[in-house]
């Protein structure tokens, strides 16, 4: 499908095409419940991989469902981080691998938090297995499951309500558990002299447990296709539910259709407030400026680490615009090399900075000046000689 609109024309999934995705890949799954004592972990026979072990079926479980049982067997998240990765030298490299003997401690720890006395026998939980081999969750019987497929059609009848050209996903990452994508709306496309810039949707909602259902306000710049989610502050109607107890359908229908008739207001004015980012000049170095935003706000740091990927999308990209506009484009040009909950959570930073006021902006090129060499060295990965 595509969307033509300011002398442009963008591939996009339709809704009827994100649907049918969602449905093929659910063919290829089953939800199996059954008593925490129906089910085992061990090693495979090559001692190299974690498997869990239903009605005499192994499977692995993915890092998500991994980090599931952690939370349900008592095992801290930092200790299965640490037990499942590489240690790294202070320049990202490889220090050594975790091996056989590491995994054969973690088995342990989880089998440790599941004795009768820590978790009820009876207790059931839902497991999410794939044909493939894979187990992608652990769901205990208070999590509510919202049918990603009712999602979609949901949204689909919403626009198709608002009448005018039905809007597609520009970026679609969605698959059976988890959808990801931003709704290009057609009709807030305009013209500026870099690129064409529009209005988006940020589209999520996961069936096993890795984020929330909601609908985020967002900007789309043409050029690089990238968005910056943007003005949640401002969301009287932000839509952002858990997937927990009962959930009311209804009313959650009710809340999505309220929300999208507030989202598409804002588009106009996030576009104007986004261009307005090229008058907020940088008065800091952007190496600064990168490493100041990186210990802020978490980016991963290192000689493979996000704080890096931006300082590169800025170097390749965005030197001319010695801006707020550049930096925040940088990140968002970044964002889409990383997996789909990363990529939300960068665009959200994004937007976090494009709320600078012109005082706001020149304390932070302050604070991002008085950064020494050694803290972005070590933000950076770089190893003094």
């Amino acid at each position: 499908m595509q969307i033509t609109t300011g002398g442009s024309s963008y591939k996009v999934t339709s809704f009827s095409d994100a649907i049918d995705k969602v449905l093929d890949e659910r063919r290829e799954r089953q939800d199996i419940q059954i008593p925490i004592s129906k089910f085992s972990l061990s090693l495979n026979a090559d001692g190299n991989e974690i498997v869990g072990t239903i009605d005499g079926q192994d499977y692995v479980p993915t890092e998500h469902c991994l980090k599931q049982m952690a939370t349900w067997m008592g095992v801290s998240h930092a200790v299965l981080k640490q037990y499942m990765n590489p240690v790294l030298n202070q320049n990202g490299t490889v220090r050594y691998e975790r091996d056989q003997t590491d995994l054969e401690l973690l088995v342990a720890l989880f089998k440790n938090g599941v004795r009768d006395s820590r978790i009820d026998p009876k207790k059931e939980f839902k497991f999410r297995t794939y044909n493939d081999g894979t187990l992608r969750a652990m769901l205990s019987d208070r999590y509510a499951i919202i049918d990603n497929v009712w999602y979609l059609e949901h949204l689909a009848n919403v626009f198709k309500a608002i009448g005018g050209d039905e809007p597609g996903f520009i970026h679609w990452r969605g698959n059976a558990d988890t959808l990801y994508g931003n709704l290009l709306i057609p009709d807030s496309i305009r013209k500026e002299s870099d690129s064409d810039y529009g209005g988006m949707i940020s589209v999520s909602n996961c069936e096993i447990g890795k984020r929330r259902l909601s609908l985020l306000p967002s900007v789309f710049r043409g050029i690089c296709t990238n968005g910056c989610i943007f003005g949640l502050k401002r969301l009287a109607n932000r839509i952002s539910q858990v997937h927990r107890g009962d959930v009311n359908l209804t009313k959650l229908a009710t809340s999505i259709h309220d929300g999208v008739d507030e989202l598409i207001p804002m588009f106009a004015d996030g576009i104007d407030r986004f261009v307005a980012m090229q008058d907020l000049k940088l008065e800091a170095m952007p190496s600064n400026m990168i490493a100041q935003i990186a210990q802020d706000h978490k980016l991963t740091p290192g000689g493979n680490g996000q704080a890096v990927a931006v300082a590169s999308q800025f170097a390749s990209h965005e030197k001319d615009s010695r801006s707020l506009f550049g930096i925040v484009n940088a990140i968002t040009r970044a964002a889409q090399d990383y997996d789909p909950n990363e990529h939300v959570r960068l665009d959200e930073i994004a937007g976090v900075l494009m709320d600078h006021t012109e005082d706001s902006w020149k304390r932070y090129n302050q604070r991002a000046n008085g950064m020494s060499e050694d803290q972005k060295n070590k933000i950076f990965g770089i190893v003094a000689a």
